[in-house]
């Protein structure tokens, strides 16, 4: 008898078609999504473009001076000295005034008679036109002759400046008028003058040129480059041998002034105002762009027996934005929206105007990578 082993399997069902489909468009749309994101991080995109405008600083500090300098302080060397100048200038004033006067001119006499005509002093003569003139001094006509004379007008007035005319000689008999008479061949000068009327201003000016001429006569330049001068000129107090309102030909400025001179090493105080210049800047947002023109220099005192001074100095210098500054860094802008950028832009100095762009342009701040974030600096005039 034969005994059969009978084995039984059991039957699994195997994985779908559809489930493989699935899991592959899951794992398409998941590497889709991770590249999107990854596309649009690395895509992100802001340009900020600043205009900057020049903007000038004074630098303004006082400066000792001395016969030798100290080192690490506002102190050069230098010398002082001061002289006292008497001084008297002569000026002419600005204003005037118009003064009706007397006119006047040449005329020459007639006299077509055998016998001279003596003519006195103030003898009358009247024109055609009807203006009376007067013989400036007595003349005698020869007979069958001829002489010229000086003559004035009668009264003071501009109409009296008449052009070449015929006169009479109203004094003389009717029957000799016509035969002593007298002619002028050009016109009369008119008697109208300027007058020159003392003014405050006139006087001012006159002071200001004086003290501008002192300051020039010593602030001559010196044989050695190096070496500069500031002239002060001190108790100018002038005395004027005119008053204001009267009618002058010119006037008198005199009295007398200290001159003072100080000398001092350029190279000195260009070191002092260059230490200057750089603590006024923010060296996080500035750059100095020049030092313009010299510095202004003056005397704020003196003492001619030691030889120290005390220097008031003025320096103006262009300043801008640095482009590269700290606080133009991309960090200053991560994550931020166009507003936030725009306030914090404008709030710097030296700003005209900014334009913010972000890529895309429906992003509503900008990447949180420094090296997405671009900021340009242009300069305006």
């Amino acid at each position: 008898m034969r005994v059969r082993h009978t084995e039984t399997r059991s039957i699994q069902s195997e994985p779908s078609v559809n489930f493989y489909r699935t899991i592959a468009l899951s794992f398409l749309v998941v590497t889709v999504v991770l590249l999107a994101v990854v596309v649009f991080v690395t895509s992100k995109k802001a340009t900020i473009t600043i205009l900057a405008k020049e903007d000038t600083k004074s630098v303004n500090l006082t400066v000792g001076l001395n016969t030798t300098s100290t080192d690490g302080s506002n102190v050069i060397s230098g010398s002082v000295s001061s002289t006292i100048v008497n001084f008297s200038q002569n000026y002419f004033p600005t204003g005037s005034k118009t003064v009706e006067g007397i006119a006047g001119g040449e005329v020459t006499l007639y006299n077509n008679t055998a016998e001279a005509q003596t003519l006195v002093k103030t003898t009358r003569l009247l024109s055609d036109s009807g203006v009376l003139f007067r013989l400036s001094d007595k003349v005698i006509v020869p007979a069958n002759g001829k002489v010229t004379a000086q003559v004035y007008a009668d009264k003071a007035s501009a109409d009296n400046a008449i052009g070449p005319s015929q006169f009479t000689i109203p004094g003389l008999a009717t029957d000799k008028q016509k035969v002593i008479f007298a002619k002028s061949e050009t016109a009369m000068e008119s008697g109208v003058k300027k007058v020159g009327i003392l003014t405050d201003e006139d006087v001012k000016a006159a002071q200001q040129d004086f003290t501008k001429k002192l300051q020039d006569q010593y602030s001559a330049a010196s044989d050695d480059a190096s070496v500069k001068k500031v002239v002060s000129i001190l108790n100018v107090n002038p005395v004027v041998d005119k008053k204001v309102g009267d009618e002058v030909d010119g006037f008198t400025l005199s009295g007398t002034s200290t001159v003072v001179v100080v000398s001092y090493d350029k190279a000195s105080l260009d070191s002092v105002i260059s230490v200057a210049v750089s603590s006024k800047v923010d060296s996080s947002l500035e750059k100095v762009l020049t030092v313009t023109n010299e510095p202004k220099v003056d005397v704020a005192s003196y003492d001619a027996v030691n030889g120290t001074a005390q220097l008031s100095v003025n320096q103006d210098v262009t300043v801008t934005l640095d482009a590269n500054a700290e606080k133009l860094s991309p960090q200053y802008f991560m994550g931020k929206s166009k507003d936030e950028i725009e306030r914090y832009v404008f709030e710097l100095d030296h700003v005209a105007g900014v334009q913010v762009d972000f890529s895309p342009g429906w992003i509503g701040k900008a990447p949180s990578v420094p090296d997405k974030i671009k900021v340009i600096v242009k300069d305006v005039k």
